[in-house]
């Protein structure tokens, strides 16, 4: 019969029987220490009705204070050892436990190391189809890279790396989840994508962004920007070298990006992103933009920014969008069509090198009711409009470096909270 005076023997007991217990918890708490706990628990036959067992018992908030798990164990006390070794076998039968014990171990470093451990215990078994570990490989598995610069050394000594040794885990530092999708993005493999596919969030840390536009292309580049770009209807791309494949993100309403290619900033990928509201393009290095026409299909577009080297395209397709809100580096090149632009309601323009009847373009806009903001330091480049400027119809205003004309007198205030507040065009 079980011990009653012993609540984990009791209750391993009324799901193996009094002798396979107490087998299984004096080896349990035999370990000489935590690791060893994990790594001899590791080792043991695969059993899902053992394993069934060892999870009602780390799960059951009953036997918390027999396990160490307690509230007021920490700071002073400390989990038993046959925890670890209950845990790993619980893990097997479902690796959330690891999860669900984690919160008991905030700020104990040495847990999260162990944690680590038996999730990784817990991905081997479940690959070796759950067979015994006495039969299989029973090393444990290769420590992966915690920084970039060990990311091609580990390559190099475990060219068959299981992906799953690379999955998140609590409480990750940042420079260990860079180096994971970084090797991940090295391994490209589906699998890899699927592991890499946990890391997805709505916004990405630079160095994390980085790392996936190096990946990219190693994988299908529709299903990686379906895994890695798909948990947000806005996105922020940073500085990427191609878009191909974004067309494959759903319901994509906003994206911010600076293309920097050596063949150009191809928009062509875009013409599939039919819900874009809102694009922000910047055309870096030369020849920069390649052209407009992609943007023709995305009739919801109401606020476009195309800015950096646009001197190679042709931008007068843009007078067919239904653009309201336009920022243009117009770059030396002809902007007549931006009085085509119907819809057009407020416009910000750069251009260092303006010809001389751009100024009177924006005139004509100033008179039409468009909101017209330059930079200051470019206003002597549109002679015309600073003339203009001077006119008793015209309201100029000057703010944080910005110079914006309106022929309407009541737009004057809210012109100029925008201007200071860069919310520009």
């Amino acid at each position: 019969m079980s011990d009653a005076a012993d609540p984990v023997l009791s209750a391993l007991a009324t799901r193996l029987g009094d002798e396979a217990a107490a087998a299984l918890l004096a080896r349990a708490r035999g370990y000489s220490n935590y690791p060893n706990a994990v790594k001899g628990a590791a080792k043991l036959d695969g059993d899902p009705v053992v394993e069934a067992a060892a999870l009602a018992v780390v799960d059951d908030p009953a036997l918390a204070g027999e396990l160490g798990l307690a509230p007021d164990v920490f700071p002073f006390g400390a989990p038993a050892t046959a925890l670890w070794a209950l845990l790993t076998l619980a893990a097997r039968a479902d690796v959330g436990v690891v999860d669900r014990v984690a919160p008991h171990f905030t700020g104990q470093d040495y847990a999260d190391r162990l944690l680590t451990a038996v999730r990784r215990a817990a991905t081997r078994h479940a690959a070796a189809g759950g067979t015994t570990s006495a039969t299989a490989d029973t090393a444990p598995a290769p420590e992966v890279p915690q920084k970039l610069s060990q990311v091609k050394p580990w390559l190099a000594a475990h060219p068959d790396a299981d992906p799953e040794a690379l999955a998140p885990v609590p409480r990750q530092k940042a420079a260990a989840r860079v180096a994971a999708v970084r090797t991940l993005g090295s391994l490209g493999t589906p699998q890899a994508l699927d592991v890499l596919g946990r890391y997805a969030a709505d916004r990405y840390p630079d160095a994390v962004l980085d790392e996936l536009h190096r990946a990219w292309p190693r994988f299908d580049r529709r299903a990686f920007a379906a895994t890695m770009f798909g948990r947000s209807d806005t996105l922020d791309l940073g500085m990427a070298p191609s878009l191909e494949g974004l067309g494959a993100v759903p319901g994509l309403t906003g994206l911010d990006v600076v293309l920097d290619a050596p063949g150009g900033a191809d928009l062509t990928p875009l013409a599939e992103c039919t819900a874009l509201r809102t694009l922000r393009v910047g055309a870096e290095g030369e020849p920069g933009l390649l052209g407009v026409e992609p943007l023709l299909g995305l009739t919801a577009l109401t606020e476009l920014h195309l800015t950096r080297t646009t001197r190679h395209a042709d931008l007068t397709p843009l007078a067919r969008l239904g653009v309201r809100r336009l920022r243009l580096d117009l770059d030396g090149g002809d902007g007549s069509f931006l009085l085509d632009m119907a819809h057009l309601e407020r416009l910000l323009l750069a251009d260092g090198d303006a010809r001389p009847e751009t100024g009177e373009v924006l005139v004509g806009l100033v008179e039409r009711g468009v909101l017209v903001t330059v930079y200051r330091h470019q206003a002597a480049s549109f002679p015309a409009l600073t003339e203009r400027g001077l006119a008793a119809d015209v309201v100029a205003v000057e703010q944080n470096g910005y110079l914006g004309l309106t022929t309407d007198p009541d737009a004057a205030d809210g012109l100029r909270r925008r201007l200071a507040s860069n919310i520009v065009p």
